[in-house]
């Protein structure tokens, strides 16, 4: 501090007999004692789950008293109405009531007087509090026709992430085959897609999501309509007439295709046939097959194949001839060759 005293004049005689008064001012300097603001115990970073209180601390010294202000990554928090700030003169705080995932960042205490300033940081880690998973999104009724793709799709929020499994009735569904499940835990949405749909692919499904804060579930309906196409064979002509024997094998083949999947009959001569142990029929993949053993003159006639489905009906048909041995050979076959000659002679 700088004062002036005026109380001292003097005075002096110049040339003509003149008086001057000259006043001399005195100057004293006092200096003003004072600190610049230093942190006796700087900020430390703090760790708190989303929801909790939490309180950022430090103490600072400095003559005159120093202003303190906070920032959060850069910026002012004087204007942030959740944050509550106080300093007593040595202890500076930042309170907050209930944190959120924002308020993660970088914290600095600033302190400032007419001596100077100074600051300290630390991180405020706010980590995300365990919620149960819920639907914010959930499964909806499918329609489809069969061959198309069936999606059912959920949107889902909890934390940890919930895991997610997919049913059908009761039996768990698996990645694989013709179904595609697509997990995105970014965005907490989820689906199922059914590829190539079958009328057996129609029921109800059910979403399971689950962490370790609990378990919720939906459900929905896919309803897959059944194509119906009218039973075709592989070849709409007549069959050539089939030649044989008598003792030969009679084999009759044929392909037909439909949705659904025609019933398969044959008939002879209008008559619907049975397996016998000589009679045999095989169905397989669409292919039909009536094989007729050690066949007979009596075995011959206009042989059927009838497919009927939903979608209506078609029919095949094969003559069959088997003509009859000159004589009966086979039924001596174990008698002793020339006794088979002879019999055969006789019968010419």
């Amino acid at each position: 501090m700088v004062t002036a005293n005026l109380k001292n004049v003097k005075r002096c005689t110049v040339s003509g007999g003149e008086t001057l008064r000259i006043f001399v001012r005195i100057f004293h300097t006092e200096k003003i004692q004072g600190e610049a603001p230093k942190f006796t115990q700087p900020l430390e970073s703090v760790e708190v789950t989303e929801g909790s209180g939490t309180t950022l601390e430090c103490k600072v010294t400095g003559t005159p008293e120093p202003n303190i202000t906070w920032f959060k990554d850069g910026e002012s928090v004087a204007d942030v109405k959740r944050y509550k700030t106080r300093f007593d003169g040595e202890r500076a705080t930042l309170k907050i009531t209930m944190t959120e995932l924002d308020d993660e960042g970088q914290y600095k205490c600033v302190a400032e007087n007419t001596f100077g300033s100074a600051s300290c940081s630390s991180e405020l880690l706010v980590n995300e509090a365990n919620v149960k998973p819920a639907f914010e999104e959930k499964m909806k009724p499918v329609d489809v026709t069969e061959g198309e793709p069936a999606q059912f799709s959920v949107k889902v929020t909890g934390h940890p992430a919930p895991v997610i499994d997919w049913y059908k009735g009761k039996d768990k569904l698996e990645d694989e085959g013709r179904i595609e499940m697509v997990d995105d835990e970014d965005s907490g949405t989820y689906s199922l897609t059914i590829n190539n749909t079958l009328p057996e692919d129609a029921g109800a499904y059910k979403c399971v999501a689950e962490n370790e804060e609990g378990q919720v579930s939906c459900k929905a309906a896919l309803a897959v309509r059944e194509v119906i196409t009218e039973p075709v064979f592989d070849s709409e002509q007549e069959a050539a007439p089939v030649k044989v024997g008598e003792g030969d094998v009679v084999s009759l083949n044929t392909v037909v295709k439909g949705k659904p999947e025609p019933a398969v009959d044959w008939y002879k001569d209008e008559e619907k046939l049975r397996e016998t142990s000589r009679l045999k029929m095989d169905s397989k993949d669409g292919e039909h097959s009536l094989v007729i053993l050690e066949a007979k003159p009596e075995d011959s006639g206009v042989y059927k194949c009838e497919a009927k489905s939903k979608g209506g009906k078609a029919e095949k048909t094969f003559d069959v001839d088997v003509k009859g041995a000159l004589f009966p050979t086979r039924r001596f076959k174990n008698l002793p060759l020339p006794l088979r000659i002879l019999i055969a002679l006789v019968h010419f």
